[in-house]
Parts: C-alpha cells; sequence; structure tokens
C-alpha cells in the first residue's frame, strides 16, 4: 500500500503533456480492460480481489496485525491469480488491440474466401433458403457480433448451409465473416426504416440497415423467391445473378472509395465460365 502514498502525479514540475499522455494510456487500458471483461466470469474475480484490497487498507489502518499479516502473505498469489485465471480475457484484449486501426498499415489482411461464399449463396438460392451474410471490411462489427453466438469458425460452405438450415435456432440470424473467419452466427443487424418496397422483408432490411451503419458488404438470398441481393454503402443492388456473384463482390471489396470527383460507383462485371448452379 506504501505506493500510494507516494503518487504525486500533479505536482507543478511533472505537470504537461507526458503526465496526459500517461492518464490517456492508462485510462485506455483500463476502458479495454472493462469492455472485455464485464461480460466474463473475470468481473467476478475482480471483485473478490478488490475486497481483499480493501480489507488490506482496513486491517492496516485499525492496526489488525493477524489480518494484515495474512492479507500481506496472499497478495503475491493474486497477480499469479489474474494472470492464470484472465489468460482468455488478457489474450482477446492483446488481440483487440492489435486490431487498432493505427496498427492495421502493419497487419497482414486476411483475404475473404468469396468462392465458399458464392458457392453457399447459389445453393441457399435454388433451394429457396433465406440468408444473411455479412462480409466485415474496416469498421468491426464487435458490438453486434458479442450478443450473437460466438463461433470463430473457418470459412466454410458446409457450415454456412447447416447454420442457415431451415427450421434451425440459427437460421433467423445474420452471419458475420471477418478476417477469413465466421465470428458468429445469429446476430441481430440494426433495420432500415427507407426501404419502401414491400417485397423486401426484414432480412433485407437488416442487410440495407448495416450497410447504412457500416462499410460491410451483406449478401441475402430471399426465402420467397431465391433471388440474391448485395448491399453496401446504404445501397441495395437487387436481384443478382448467381453466375455474376463473385465478381460482383470481388469489385466492391477491392474498389476504392468514391471521392469528391468520383461520387457514382458503377460495377461492371465480367463474363465468366461458370455455370448457374
Amino acid at each position: 500500500m506504501d505506493f500510494l502514498k507516494n503518487i504525486s502525479l500533479f505536482q507543478s514540475d511533472k505537470f504537461g503533456i507526458v503526465m496526459i499522455l500517461d492518464i490517456l494510456i492508462v485510462s485506455f487500458l483500463i476502458y479495454q480492460f472493462y469492455s472485455t471483461i464485464r461480460r466474463t466470469r473475470g468481473v467476478q474475480l475482480l471483485l473478490g480481489i478488490g475486497l481483499i484490497w480493501v480489507l488490506g487498507i482496513f486491517a492496516q489502518t485499525l492496526n489488525f496485525e493477524l489480518l494484515d499479516w495474512i492479507i500481506d502473505n496472499i497478495r503475491p498469489a493474486l497477480v499469479f491469480a489474474i494472470i492464470v485465471l484472465l489468460q482468455p480475457e488478457l489474450r482477446k484484449i492483446t488481440g483487440d488491440m492489435a486490431r487498432l486501426r493505427l496498427f492495421r498499415p502493419f497487419l497482414l489482411k486476411t483475404a475473404t474466401d468469396l468462392d465458399e461464399i458464392v458457392e453457399a449463396s447459389k445453393i441457399m438460392a435454388k433451394n429457396k433458403t433465406g440468408s444473411l451474410i455479412a462480409i466485415v471490411r474496416e469498421h468491426s462489427l464487435k458490438d453486434i457480433a458479442e450478443q450473437a453466438v460466438q463461433l470463430d469458425a473457418i470459412l466454410s460452405t458446409s457450415l454456412l448451409l447447416t447454420i442457415f438450415k431451415k427450421n434451425t435456432a440459427l437460421h433467423d440470424g445474420a452471419v458475420i465473416i471477418e478476417q477469413n473467419r465466421i465470428a458468429c452466427a445469429g446476430a441481430f443487424l440494426p433495420m432500415a426504416t427507407n426501404l419502401d418496397d414491400a417485397r423486401m422483408g426484414a432480412r433485407h432490411r437488416a442487410a440495407l440497415g448495416i450497410a447504412e451503419e457500416s462499410d460491410a458488404v451483406i449478401v441475402v438470398t430471399s426465402e420467397e423467391t431465391g433471388e440474391i441481393s448485395v448491399c453496401h454503402d446504404g445501397e441495395m443492388i437487387h436481384p443478382v445473378k448467381p453466375i455474376e456473384l463473385k465478381n460482383l463482390l470481388n469489385t466492391i471489396l477491392h474498389e476504392k472509395k468514391a471521392g469528391p470527383g468520383n461520387p457514382d460507383k458503377k460495377f461492371e462485371l465480367e463474363e465468366t465460365g461458370e455455370s448457374n448452379d
């Protein structure tokens, strides 16, 4: 507890840019830590450690020698307990920090395997299976993914078909794909309110809603018509022929953001030798 007596952050000779930067870094780390553990068992562990810490201060203040001796002997083990018991949370924190925009230029970006998505979309369109697949680009959908069923699974056609199989628990939600992995399933996306076409149901409204709020690219197959739609940048391309889907997704995912001199984005779909399943 002696370090508490030595804190002198607000001495005039130390106040300045360095101190402000120090406070900002510590505040950011605390926020990241709290955001990660707030819905995990780590909260209970930290509450227990905090209680022991308060008891230690209480024992020192009132000169409870026996209690102070016990807590002094327990305190070194608390650091070990935090490292061991909060290992998954600590690993997640470091992973989240590595994905910050500041570090993205130094990271090797994993390309999304469009073949798996396209093949699954073709099959589901043919069978009139409703699906909603969101491909993350620069803007993270972490807040939405945290509320869904966590998977962190390898992207594959068979897994997508299994998730969206009719009458299953995850059929009605969205799949979020990030770094070429299925991050989660059963995600509920924000609905668009300006979709006037009465033929468009909840999936299309959700696809357009998240396309308005992020730069994600969303592929939708209709349960009623079997048609494929693609949403991005607040717009919906509908319907999309199965034979054109891969080229369209490639064009969108590799395009540059439209600038002042190029406000309208048009897509030239190259003819391919793929057959329409």
